[in-house]
């Protein structure tokens, strides 16, 4: 039962607790340093009534306290009148109180750090001196601590910081020791030294413009400059110290290929002129102008739209009147315009090149006395990675076009990644390489085109029959392959009789449709991105054609100039839109506004013939190559902008051009829907 406090009670009972705290340790008189903090606090601290004490302490006083207040009193002592129990009803009032307690205020300040002990952490690298050492002073430490009675008690876990580290200890330098030196070298011994080494001062062509000497030194009969080109280290410094020169030169012309300033909507000033602005110009092999060297091919890197394989060799055999014994392969990078970053030279013109779309590293090369090589090029001189034999592919006319595709189910590939390509010959063969455990490819042969007989579907042509059956002419040229944008296995082949040859990859040996799409060789095809079923055929009739999958008539039949097209393709910013090559111009066509002429034609060199082009990646910059070795990067200036609804405006551009062609028009409508699934653009290369 608790009894009613007091005021009388209460005093007494802080008298106590006050003797009990003036008697503590802690606050006996200070000593020196205590007193030279006490002079560091303000007034206002001071006046106040401080004890210092820990958290610990607080709290065991304060326990003690409410023990004091709870402890009964001697049953033989005789309690004070104003101890003595009051009335029962004033018991009862206060029964249902609890016990009253002091109020302690607490004030935390910081203390100082007492250090006691101290052990900063120290790493080193495990193969360095230092690391070494470490390590056996480690060893030692164990050795120390190896008895029962040294034993200590260790614990080993993995630690992790929070921050991410944003560079490796590997990139820290050492610290550089420097000292004084002092020697003594004469005119004598420098002209000693000097005319014991042998000099041999060699003209070097700059471009094929200016002639700069260079002057090396023999020592040992050995040249320096040549041993130290011949170090990997020196020849990648040398080629990262080419691009950034090359940069200050070429830096506007890099930034509009990268599109970091893309055109913009709101101007005022907004022209659609459909022009083409040249960037730079890529130098040929040789700076003579009578080696033929011309672009026969190119091929962008899939997954790098900035490194470019360009072949060097023979496009037109009209003005050639004996085979070339040269042939080489450039691959081009638009941080160094100047130079190639790899030359790959052959004895023979190369014809084709074509980068792997799964491994990029690996380039196709197609010759022109039928072989075929594949190459790594993310190392410098290393050799080929495997070239075809003749047991399996016995054929000696030039490798026209090479693609890469996807088969399942291929074993016996030395990398699962590494997909079989397909390669056409102009002996009517197309031949399938896959790259196995041996320096050498495995070859099959794929097709074995016959030549055309009969009407065909198609363009209605007159045939004439042979008059005899040669061995050498029973085949056709194969000049182009296509893959199928949707199927995997379907691929087409043209032929220079203007035919169009449907194969498929599981269907060996025989085609399945055969169509007449040109009235003479049928150079190029490409599906139109924004339709698997749309796509267009260019040929020596002068004619570029768009064709529709279930209609046997071209839909769209261009033609302007009376020169053979060498190459066309689609724009792959807009539907509409569409590019082809002749021999002097290159012409940009715009289905929404005419299909009687382009809209508009330019011509950068008028006396050098033009071979062949491609699109890079982002669609807004296209390579031209010509028969002299230059090639010519482009950019697309002044277009109009993309619309949002590609598939609907090619739709429309279609149904316009086919207005004065009912039959047709009906027969395009019933085709239906001829688009991507959702819409979409075709994403695979």
């Amino acid at each position: 039962m608790s009894r009613p406090l007091r005021k009388d009670y209460r005093t007494a009972d802080f008298e106590q607790l006050s003797r009990m705290i003036k008697e503590h340790p802690l606050m006996r008189d200070p000593g020196a340093e205590q007193q030279h903090l006490l002079k560091l606090r303000t007034p206002e601290y001071r006046t106040k009534c401080v004890m210092r004490a820990s958290l610990d302490d607080i709290a065991l006083g304060i326990n003690l306290y409410k023990l004091q207040l709870d402890k009964p009193m001697s049953p033989t002592l005789e309690e004070p009148n104003y101890l003595k129990e009051p009335a029962a009803s004033a018991r009862s009032a206060h029964s249902s109180r609890p016990p009253a307690t002091p109020f302690i205020k607490v004030l935390l300040r910081k203390s100082p750090i007492v250090v006691l002990f101290e052990r900063r952490s120290m790493t080193a690298l495990a193969d360095t001196e230092e690391g070494r050492q470490v390590m056996e002073d480690n060893r030692k430490y164990d050795e120390l601590l190896s008895g029962m009675d040294k034993t200590r008690r260790t614990v080993d876990a993995d630690t992790q910081t929070m921050t991410a580290l944003m560079k490796s200890r590997l990139v820290n330098t050492e610290r550089l020791t420097t000292a004084q030196m002092g020697s003594y070298v004469s005119n004598f011994e420098m002209y000693d030294t000097y005319t014991d080494l042998e000099k041999s001062t060699t003209s070097v062509e700059v471009q094929g413009e200016k002639k700069m000497e260079i002057t090396t030194y023999h020592v040992g009969g050995v040249d320096q400059f040549v041993a130290i080109n011949s170090l990997p280290g020196f020849r990648l410094a040398l080629m990262l110290t080419m691009r950034i020169l090359a940069s200050n030169v070429f830096e506007p012309q890099q930034r509009r290929y990268r599109n970091m300033a893309p055109p913009d909507p709101l101007a005022e000033d907004v022209k659609f002129k459909y022009r083409l602005g040249l960037l730079w110009r890529l130098s040929p092999p040789s700076s003579n102008p009578k080696v033929h060297q011309a672009v026969s091919d190119m091929s962008f890197c899939p997954s790098n739209g900035d490194i470019m394989a360009v072949a060097y060799g023979v496009y037109s055999h009209g003005k050639v009147s004996q085979l070339p014994r040269s042939g080489w392969v450039y691959v081009w990078n638009i941080k160094n315009p100047v130079n190639p970053e790899r030359r790959y030279h052959y004895q023979v013109p190369v014809v084709t090149v074509e980068f792997s779309p799964t491994q990029p590293q690996l380039l196709a090369i197609g010759l022109h006395n039928g072989g075929v090589e594949v190459r790594d090029i993310s190392g410098q001189d290393l050799p080929p990675l495997a070239v075809s034999q003749r047991s399996s592919s016995p054929h000696f006319e030039p490798v026209t076009a090479i693609k890469w595709i996807y088969f399942e189910g291929d074993v016996g590939c030395r990398n699962p990644h590494i997909t079989p390509f397909l390669a056409t010959s102009q002996a009517g063969a197309v031949t399938k390489y896959r790259l196995i455990n041996s320096p050498n490819m495995l070859g099959l042969e794929q097709q074995r085109l016959q030549r055309a007989e009969g009407e065909l579907e198609g363009i209605p042509i007159e045939r004439q029959p042979p008059a005899a059956s040669l061995l050498a002419n029973r085949h056709p040229q194969c000049l182009e392959i296509v893959l199928d944008p949707v199927q995997a296995d379907i691929y087409y082949v043209l032929t220079d009789e203007g035919t169009l040859y449907k194969c498929s990859t599981n269907y060996p040996l025989q085609h399945l449709e055969l169509r007449q799409v040109h009235d003479g060789p049928a150079a190029c095809m490409e599906f139109s991105p924004w339709s698997p079923r749309m796509y267009l055929t260019c040929g020596s009739d002068w004619c570029i054609r768009i064709w529709l999958a279930g209609i046997l008539l071209p839909i769209v039949t261009l033609q302007h100039h009376l020169s053979p097209v060498h190459c066309a393709r689609w724009s792959r910013t807009h539907s509409t839109i569409l590019v082809s090559l002749s021999r002097s111009t290159v012409d940009i066509w715009d289905l929404r506004n005419s299909t009687m002429k382009p809209v508009s034609s330019t011509v950068i060199d008028a006396n050098i013939f033009y071979t062949t082009f491609k699109f890079t990646h982002c669609g807004r910059s296209l390579a031209v190559g010509n028969e002299a070795g230059n090639l010519l990067m482009m950019s697309l200036e002044d277009m109009p902008f993309p619309p949002h609804f590609q598939y609907k405006q090619l739709k429309r551009a279609i149904f316009k051009a086919l207005s004065m062609q009912p039959d047709l028009r009906k027969q395009v409508k019933s085709v239906g829907y001829f688009g991507y699934p959702g819409g979409k653009k075709q994403t695979r290369a």
